[in-house]
């Protein structure tokens, strides 16, 4: 399940100012990787360093390493994936907590994902972000869990999800594969599979499920309703893809309008169904003849 977009306004910040320089940071940091600038084993995090004050250049480097790992990447998949679920669910933890609460709260996450990853698998090293971004998304599913979110199912059929689907999903994933690697695999796990931190994807959502409320501004309600106003892009988007929702929910991309319209022509919002259940169908069939 790859995550695209979400529509969820901001009510407090303007500019998730933060967000966006975590993300430009991962991003610059990644390209002087590849040009040999960097050295991801000067910057990773080595559990041993911190526990045993060695091997290496001592104690501080395992100190130091708890927040440097968590700008490198091992490869163009994974800083893509990092940097497009920062950008989704980002924006909204930032306009919850405030800016400066939420650069600390991102640092502070990361360094506990990796002690987790420490602690599972004391000898292997560990970059990149995704155990702070784990705990990004736990702080999303505490406070919009009834958001929709865009995702490609299998990567290849676009839906609408509330949050707490995407999120709920993404996290039992990383439970059953720390557990037991051939859960989700049905065999012998492939060399990516084993190279993945889990256990920092575990951590780092446990530290987003305490930190959040205790950081958050006391204005911002845990749980949150659905917003009720999207950007265009998402209404569009809702009309013409299917969009899962809470009991009770609205469908996604309706605004008051469409459900008087609704109302007063169903035949009309009956054809308009199956119209979209087609267009849909073809959609997927035409990117698995792409795709395969």
């Amino acid at each position: 399940m790859l995550i695209l977009h979400d529509g969820n306004p901001l009510t407090h910040i303007k500019r998730p100012w933060v967000n966006h320089a975590l993300i430009v940071t991962m991003s610059v940091v990644f390209g002087l990787q590849l040009l040999g600038v960097v050295r991801w084993q000067q910057f990773v995090f080595l559990p041993a360093q911190l526990w045993h004050l060695g091997p290496g250049p001592g104690p501080f480097r395992g100190i130091s390493g708890l927040f440097t790992y968590q700008f490198l990447h091992g490869g163009l998949l994974h800083i893509i994936a990092n940097v497009i679920a920062l950008r989704v669910f980002g924006d909204n933890i930032e306009d919850a907590l405030g800016h400066w609460r939420y650069a600390a709260f991102f640092l502070v996450s990361g360094a506990l994902a990796a002690i987790a990853q420490g602690i599972a698998e004391p000898t292997a090293p560990l970059i990149g972000a995704s155990g702070a971004i784990s705990a990004v998304m736990a702080g999303y599913l505490l406070l919009h869990p009834r958001a929709r979110i865009l995702v490609l199912v299998f990567n290849i059929a676009p839906i609408l999800a509330p949050a707490s689907f995407v999120v709920g999903f993404s996290i039992l994933v990383n439970i059953a594969m720390a557990y037991d690697l051939t859960l989700l695999t049905g065999g012998t796990p492939g060399a990516e599979a084993r190279t993945i931190a889990w256990w920092a994807h575990i951590g780092g959502f446990a530290a987003g499920l305490v930190l959040v409320p205790l950081l958050k501004a006391r204005s911002v309600a845990l749980f949150q309703p659905p917003p009720l106003t999207q950007g265009v892009g998402m209404r569009w988007l809702g009309r013409l893809i299917p969009s899962l929702a809470w009991p009770g929910d609205r469908p996604f991309g309706e605004d008051a309008a469409a459900a008087v319209a609704a109302a007063e022509h169903p035949t009309r919002t009956k054809a308009l169904v199956f119209a979209k259940a087609l267009l849909y169908i073809l959609v997927i069939l035409v990117l698995m003849r792409v795709l395969s």
